[in-house]
């Protein structure tokens, strides 16, 4: 799903189309980490150290979730 039509379905649903951008870009962007961690795990080797890390990842599916959160709009479901 692009941005264009998150927004489209939220507008359609009775979103202000500001706010439905705010949550199309938090929504692509956790969309975007869940399946980076799907992909590479939770734990992940440091580039140049080889080292085992937290996969960057969770910071920004955290952070996005947040931002999901705070943004209440008609419509959402439809995304779900």
């Amino acid at each position: 799903m692009t941005k264009a039509e998150i927004v489209a379905k939220l507008v359609a649903g009775g979103g202000s189309r500001d706010r439905a951008t705010m949550y199309a870009d938090a929504f692509l962007e956790y969309r975007e980490a869940t399946e980076n961690i799907e992909k590479n795990g939770v734990i992940v080797q440091h580039p140049r150290t080889a080292n085992p890390i937290e996969n960057p990842y969770l910071v920004i599916r955290d952070r996005a979730i947040k931002k999901l959160t705070a943004v209440r709009l008609p419509g959402v479901p439809a995304l779900w």
